[in-house]
């Protein structure tokens, strides 16, 4: 059987919504940067052909 109190003291919490929104929307700039700079850079190749 489970013994509750050891459990409890294994627990750990979960970041808070606040925390989860913020390192998504983190992820989401970083990669929107990422295809601004890859499409800068196939303009930058076309411009130069």
């Amino acid at each position: 059987m489970l013994d509750f109190k050891k459990e409890i003291q294994k627990y750990k919490p979960i970041l808070e919504v606040e925390d989860v929104e913020n390192s998504i929307n983190s992820d989401e700039i970083k990669d929107m940067m990422d295809i601004l700079k890859q499409l800068s850079n196939q303009k930058q190749d076309t411009n130069n052909r």
